[in-house]
């Protein structure tokens, strides 16, 4: 292909690409964002508020994630139907995804209304105790709304369509900061519950997406004939559910071993207080922004590698995850020379206790060595997924997360097995960075592998 062919091509797939990625950026960074607010509103209230907020969100991140990682199959599979020009099945794809929705988010409910056999596991204070416990009851009563939204979001993502996915997500941010003043602070009647309060405002706002996810789909002109919610099909096991859980649950697993990586991170730094607990989430709360970018990258480049898979067009597909790999690449850079550069003034926004700056900047100088990592393996892990490829990326996490990430981190954080003296917190952070250089290897050697088999070459 002659040169000016060739970047032609590049210059037509990266407009193709970030067109798509840039909406899913902005609503990444509103929905990031929520938390980011919710962590720095209850911090004004004080540590402990801070720390429920970390302790809590960490342990409803991966129950999230488990339904959202199951759900999140639908995309590469309506754009594989989208590239073979197969409406139908694309319907039947929304319609069993929202059936499904509903056990998963009444068990994500159930799960966090139950969460106290967790909590008494763990050495906090009376006051952590309660205000965690009251967060996550209140949280858990928005799950079943943010399920069956997230269907009709990656329902439309899989179309290519990513603007309704950004404006929804504006208005929860948006609805969410007076929300989070009322239940947090008080206002009137309405008894303040610090930290708590988070959790009422978030459910509030969970449900508005829903509503405001029903109401495009059946008034955009692109979405509504293919939905057909006025005549939704029965639940039925091989027209959609079982396509759904076979791409859907490894891909949960494997998100949830990367996500729970972090949080079980939090677990196991419970006993060493709420200082260390609240540094670790001020890092945790910045780096989960700057996280979003290469997501981002990485759900868009699921739909435009699915189609082309659907399309069973080598070419395509290939230039697609080039394209996308490059600018994972770039971003993982930029990402790690911000972190690195920038903490003083990152961590500042957060915190004015010394103690928890001076924490938090030293987790950041860990985490700009590992985003570089991380963005390579979050792109590779979204090009697989456009190839309904999620069971060996389930295995790759497995290994990364747990065995090297989590295990190495607690050796590293609590013995002297490797180190001469226990590093704390930073030996679990130091197993992120193990972690994720073994999966960024692993997974770009499966997605090489995964293109001859899919193409036959």
């Amino acid at each position: 292909m002659p040169l000016n062919s060739t970047w032609s091509a590049y210059k037509k797939e990266s407009i193709l690409l970030l067109k798509l990625a840039f909406p899913i950026l902005l609503a990444q960074w509103a929905l990031t964002a929520l938390g980011v607010i919710d962590t720095i509103m209850s911090g004004w209230v004080g540590t402990n508020d801070l720390a429920a907020i970390g302790l809590g969100s960490s342990i409803m991140l991966p129950v999230f994630m488990f339904s959202t990682g199951v759900l999140l199959a639908i995309t590469p599979l309506v754009a594989k139907k989208e590239g073979e020009q197969q409406p139908a099945r694309i319907t039947q794809y929304l319609h069993q995804g929202l059936w499904l929705a509903v056990p998963l988010g009444f068990l994500s409910m159930l799960t966090l209304i139950k969460i106290d056999w967790l909590l008494d596991l763990l050495t906090l204070s009376p006051e952590v105790y309660q205000l965690t416990k009251d967060y996550l009851f209140y949280i858990a009563f928005g799950l079943p709304a943010i399920a069956l939204y997230q269907v009709l979001r990656f329902f439309w993502e899989g179309l290519g369509v990513t603007l309704p996915t950004m404006w929804i997500s504006f208005f929860a941010l948006l609805i969410n900061i007076p929300l989070n003043a009322v239940f947090i602070y008080g206002y009137g009647p309405i008894e303040g519950l610090g930290a708590a309060g988070c959790g009422v405002a978030t459910t509030i706002v969970m449900w508005m997406m829903f509503l405001a996810g029903v109401v495009y789909v059946i008034s955009s002109v692109k979405t509504a004939q293919l939905a057909s919610l006025a005549k939704l099909a029965k639940p039925k096991w091989r027209s959609g559910i079982q396509d759904i859980l076979d791409l859907g649950v490894p891909n949960s697993l494997a998100l949830l071993f990367e996500v729970s990586l972090f949080s079980f991170i939090a677990l196991f730094i419970a006993q060493l207080g709420a200082t260390v607990i609240a540094g670790h989430q001020v890092a945790i709360s910045f780096t989960s922004l700057a996280f979003m970018m290469p997501l981002s990258l990485a759900l868009a480049l699921t739909v435009r590698v699915g189609k082309g898979y659907g399309q069973n067009d080598l070419n395509v597909t290939l230039l697609s995850i080039k394209v996308g790999l490059f600018y994972a690449l770039l971003l993982g850079i930029i990402l790690s020379a911000v972190s690195y550069g920038l903490r003083g003034q990152i961590v500042a926004i957060y915190t004015k206790d010394n103690e928890v700056l001076i924490l938090a900047s030293a987790l950041l100088v860990y985490a700009a060595f590992y985003q570089i990592f991380d963005a390579v393996q979050v792109g590779c892990g979204g090009a697989l997924r456009g190839l309904h490829d999620t069971k060996i990326t389930m295995v790759v996490s497995f290994i990364s997360y747990w065995m090297l990430g989590l295990a190495g981190g607690y050796v590293f954080a609590y013995t002297n097995w490797i180190v001469e003296t226990p590093m704390g917190v930073q030996g679990f952070w130091l197993g992120i960075i193990l972690g994720l250089l073994v999966a960024a290897i692993l997974l770009a050697w499966r997605l090489k592998k995964m293109l001859s088999v899919r193409f036959n070459v």
